[in-house]
């Protein structure tokens, strides 16, 4: 399997990449620097992670020592919920790229279809604030006076995928694309966009969550699909409390320890998450894992060794159990959230709490 999909404008993307999600800024420096060095060409960002200023440390540091190019790597930022109106989308991307020191991206990805937490009034920026406080505040999280995240009722993505459009042509990123979107919210953006279509669609994947129809809808129509919390997201802040998916998975293991991963990395001398990561390359697919460990990102990146075989693949097959680690319901009261189909039929919205703020992936 080749290091490198070609996306729909010709722009190769590395198939595996580093993601920040969760990634402390204290911590996210060191990871950028061991990840570019041991290989990785494919860097995941997002304003909301609160660690865009320090990549760009990370970055600056490395082509000043000339480790790597600034054309030999792939960066990936991600437009935030509250800026989703065509007047916030620019000023959204010029603020990431002042804080990764970049003049342009690779990919620029709508984060969510919804556009909450959100006023619609303000671009709300990193400096604001990446937590949930009053709408008075201007944070990126915004909150009404009952505690609930505002929601931007007016805004549709539609129109945000407009504004998007134009940054490709000011060469401010090469492409553009999607992320958290369901397949019919997909198609209406291929149907209505008007220069440029849907390079990337970033979604929750991982062996409990194969996403089968959705890697086939986007392979028919050229996009490519990235996998997030690729590993399963064992580090989720509400593992234990806080949202409705807590608790242990539906098979009773997190992913990195089911029994059946673990032998087949016996059987080939890998680690857990070298087996999960080699299963998605081999599922044609695109991903990011993320770690600041420095021994763990090196090791995760020694997949290009090995091939599981039939018999891996099979077992893992099994495993699609369908579940979705990150819903976000306190969001869902927006027409355009997209997994109602994943909540319980009575479920009733509630206020953001246990790993709120990392809840925005």
């Amino acid at each position: 399997m080749d290091f490198y999909t070609t996306l729909n404008n010709g722009t190769k993307m590395p198939r595996l990449g580093l993601g920040t999600w969760k990634a402390p800024a204290a911590k996210t420096k060191e990871a950028i620097l061991t990840a570019v060095k041991a290989g990785y060409r494919l860097i995941d960002c997002a304003n909301d992670y609160d660690n865009e200023h320090v990549i760009g440390e990370a970055l600056q540091e490395l082509f000043a020592a000339g480790v790597v190019k600034r054309e030999e790597l792939f960066i990936q930022a991600k437009l935030w919920n509250s800026n989703h109106r065509p007047e916030h989308v620019k000023p959204d991307l010029l603020k990431t790229l002042e804080d990764l020191q970049l003049d342009y991206i690779d990919s620029f990805v709508i984060h969510w279809p919804q556009a909450v937490p959100s006023t619609g009034k303000i671009c709300t920026l990193r400096p604001n604030g990446c937590f949930p406080a009053h709408h008075s505040k201007d944070s990126m999280f915004p909150l009404n006076d009952e505690g609930y995240y505002c929601a931007d009722m007016e805004s549709h993505y539609v129109e945000t995928w407009a504004a998007m459009e134009k940054l490709v042509d000011e060469g401010l990123t090469r492409t553009i694309g999607l992320s958290n979107f369901n397949k019919r919210q997909v198609e209406e953006v291929l149907l209505t966009a008007q220069k440029y279509k849907p390079a990337v669609l970033q979604n929750e994947s991982h062996p409990y969550l194969h996403e089968k129809d959705l890697r086939d809808y986007c392979e028919i129509h050229n996009i490519a699909f990235q996998a997030y919390s690729a590993l399963g997201s064992a580090d989720r802040p509400w593992r234990l409390t806080g949202s409705i998916t807590s608790g242990t998975p539906k098979t009773g293991h997190e992913v990195l320890s089911h029994p059946d991963i673990v032998k087949i990395g016996e059987k080939h001398g890998k680690t857990t998450a070298n087996v999960v990561l080699r299963w998605h390359i081999q599922m044609r697919g695109t991903l990011c894992c993320k770690s600041v460990t420095p021994s763990r990102i090196v090791d995760n990146f020694k997949v290009w060794d090995f091939k599981l075989d039939s018999d891996d693949m099979a077992v893992i097959d099994k495993m699609n159990v369908g579940w979705r680690h990150l819903l976000w319901a306190e969001t869902s009261m927006h027409p355009d959230y997209p997994f109602k189909d994943c909540l319980p039929f009575d479920y009733k919205l509630q206020k953001p709490g246990v790993g709120a703020t990392a809840g925005a992936k």
